[in-house]
């Protein structure tokens, strides 16, 4: 009997699998870790869940890009990435921090560029999934506050 052999047909075809098999309630309890998801209910934990899927960056990749459009919503459960503005490093973000969120939100280019400083595992979600979260109110709410919160301390650092 000769062993079949399959090759990856696109990267992250390991990520994606993982993703399949794992169950939404451990991508549920990522996010109650997450101090933006803290107190939300399992129901609206586990919808959120359902529509996330996991992701890994290499170190060194761009996951926003300053003055450029952003497709993704990330939010990262593993590793650590540099944010800068205007060439200045703003942050360290890290564990449970969103990236890209403002630019999901309001349909504007992004205002920093954040660089992966080590190997990054995040959930994420393209413009569909993000346009099913915030359609629930809990969520949206969250991720306008994160949003405002982003876009203020920006606003406070360019003064």
């Amino acid at each position: 009997m000769e062993a079949i052999s399959a090759k990856p047909t696109a990267p992250g075809w390991v990520a994606r699998l993982v993703e399949v098999l794992q169950p939404v309630s451990i991508r549920a309890d990522r996010l109650a870790a997450m101090d933006l998801f803290a107190g939300l209910r399992w129901s609206e934990l586990e919808f959120a869940a359902g529509l996330l899927f996991e992701t890994d960056v290499d170190r060194g990749t761009r996951m926003t890009v300053q003055g450029r459009s952003n497709s993704k919503l990330y939010l990262i459960t593993e590793g650590e990435a540099l944010v800068s503005a205007d060439a200045r490093p703003l942050r360290v973000a890290g564990v449970g921090d969103p990236i890209g969120i403002a630019g999901m939100l309001y349909g504007i280019n992004s205002l920093e560029t954040t660089i992966a400083l080590s190997p990054i595992r995040a959930l994420a979600a393209e413009p569909v999934q993000f346009r099913e979260l915030i359609r629930h109110r809990p969520i949206r709410l969250r991720l306008t506050a994160a949003a405002g919160d982003q876009l203020r301390a920006r606003r406070l650092l360019r003064r």
